[in-house]
């Protein structure tokens, strides 16, 4: 056996038992992020998570926006659901009647009221409305049951716009029952779609990029990861185990596990080799600090002209403002923000100058008193007029040079919700939860009914086990470097076993005898 062949032996061994609990929880993880609406009305207490994942604070998304309802009750949407309260925030009451059971089902991305005074939410799951009459909330019968992850509303007159990832929706509010007509929305002249690379691996990764047949391939992959890992400690555990075993009987039984352990990780190793680098490979980019080299770069999507403009907008949507005063529809996308001044009915525009905007998506946008906009993300808060051509850091009020290049996704405020009371305005980090930069603004407690009622969703458990923010806790930020981490050691132990597979199985030696008989009859 070749020096070669011992030290390749050496580094499958260790490398997969320093992460073979790392690749059982991602294979885990990831079947479960592959099915989120089967799973969306699971929850997890949170006293069994890490401190990190308590509410406190208003943090983790509780809060995105809110909506006032008369002179003394307001809405606040948002991760924690609908809750009314009075203008002294002193009262909480859910306002959830009618929505399904689980936290990811009650996930509020934009709520807006009508002029008759009923109420329509946003979802991830779907359009709901609230009726003054029922007092309860409705799912709407909508344009697509594909086409429901809702990401923004707004009410212009009599007509009221759904958008969602993928589409623009109308419909009248003159009848009691809403039909919806897609709005199409005509790419600006001379643009192509793109795809950013982000984007690109993120949907090989998850199979996306195949449909519902790519998610039960990458399932597929999951499970054989899972048999992998299993096998390979099987393999590793079991003859040192035999060594002291007497009785006869439990002593054929590991062989026998032992043997079919040793076999089929070979042989489903070697027949899932390139799709497991695939999967591997993507998922290093997936992550810090790897994301960092992909997050800026786009690639050119061939597109039918036909069917250019249904390219270029899918799964880029992301929010919807009018703006009465210009009389401008503003649509924020993963590509930036664009602008129509007729309604859609012609191309639409996009600003030359934005504001920062993180990865992870708007999460506020909203018209200031004097015409700005507020534009908030995990890269931060910005004030915006791209009539002015003015972009400055909100808090401070400094002009900032916007960077078209490479930059970082995220800023030193991570802003998930934005509030605006009688001019008391209140922000929402991630982390930190609710602040206020204005003088003599006392920000307001999480009550207790409210923590009690937003458990974790399981969804969103196995999404921070699979990106590894679990750890944080325990290793800190040293924990974004377990993905790229075991996704480079999954791939030095594709590629070792691999190798080792062709040296062992003689596919090597013969092919270097044929070559030397070939030699040989030449000469």
């Amino acid at each position: 056996m070749s020096r070669l062949y011992k030290s390749f032996q050496k580094y499958h061994k260790w490398f997969a038992l320093i992460f073979t609990l790392f690749f059982i929880l991602f294979a885990l993880s990831g079947i479960v992020l592959n099915h989120r609406s089967l799973i969306s009305g699971v929850d997890v207490n949170r006293k069994w998570l890490p401190n990190s994942y308590a509410l406190k604070n208003w943090n983790l998304a509780s809060v995105k926006g809110d909506v006032k309802v008369g002179e003394d009750s307001i809405l606040f949407y948002g991760g924690a659901g609908v809750w009314l309260t009075d203008s002294a925030l002193s009262k909480w009451t859910p306002f959830m009647n009618g929505f399904p059971k689980g936290s990811d089902q009650r996930k509020i991305f934009d709520l807006i009221q009508t002029p008759n005074g009923d109420y329509f939410a946003a979802t991830r799951f779907g359009l709901y409305r609230y009726s003054t009459i029922q007092q309860s909330w409705s799912k709407q019968q909508f344009f697509s049951e594909d086409d429901e992850f809702i990401t923004g509303l707004e009410v212009v007159k009599d007509k009221l716009y759904v958008l969602t990832r993928n589409h623009l929706y109308t419909s009248s509010l003159d009848n009691a029952n809403l039909s919806f007509t897609k709005v199409e929305l005509i790419v600006p002249e001379g643009s192509k779609p793109k795809i950013t690379i982000f984007r690109l691996f993120w949907i090989i990764h998850s199979g996306e990029i195949l449909g519902i047949s790519g998610r039960l391939v990458v399932d597929l992959m999951g499970l054989i990861m899972l048999f992998l890992s299993i096998t390979g400690l099987i393999y590793f555990l079991f003859p040192k185990i035999i060594k002291r075993v007497k009785d006869k009987i439990r002593l054929s039984r590991l062989k026998r596990t032992t043997r079919f352990s040793y076999n089929w990780h070979i042989k489903i190793g070697i027949y899932t080799s390139i799709l497991l680098v695939i999967v591997s490979f993507t998922g290093i980019f997936l992550r810090p600090p790897f994301l960092l080299l992909v997050v800026n770069g786009v690639i050119t999507q061939r597109s039918n002209p036909n069917n250019i403009n249904e390219i270029f907008w899918s799964d880029k949507l992301r929010d919807i403002k009018y703006d009465e005063q210009r009389d401008i529809f503003l649509l924020a996308t993963s590509d930036g923000i664009y602008y129509s001044r007729n309604g859609f009915t012609s191309a639409l525009k996009k600003f030359p100058v934005e504001p920062p905007v993180s990865i992870m998506g708007i999460n506020v946008l909203e018209i200031l008193d004097n015409g700005d906009y507020l534009v908030g993300s995990f890269s931060g808060a910005y004030r915006w007029n791209p009539y002015t051509g003015l972009v400055a850091e909100y808090f401070s009020g400094q002009p900032i040079h916007v960077n078209s290049g490479f930059s970082s996704p995220f800023g030193s405020f991570a802003i998930a919700g934005f509030s605006n009371n009688s001019g008391k305005e209140y922000f929402f980090d991630y982390d930190k939860g609710i602040f206020s930069t204005q003088p003599n603004i006392h920000v307001f407690e999480m009550p207790q009914i409210v923590k009690d009622s937003f458990p974790f969703p399981l969804w969103n458990l196995a999404q921070e086990v699979h990106t590894c923010r679990i750890y944080s806790p325990i290793i800190g930020l040293f924990y974004i470097l377990i993905v790229p981490l075991a996704g480079i050691a999954m791939l030095v132990l594709i590629i070792t076993g691999v190798w080792m597979w062709y040296k062992k199985s003689g596919v090597g030696s013969r092919k270097s005898e044929v070559g030397s008989q070939k030699s040989e009859v030449g000469s």
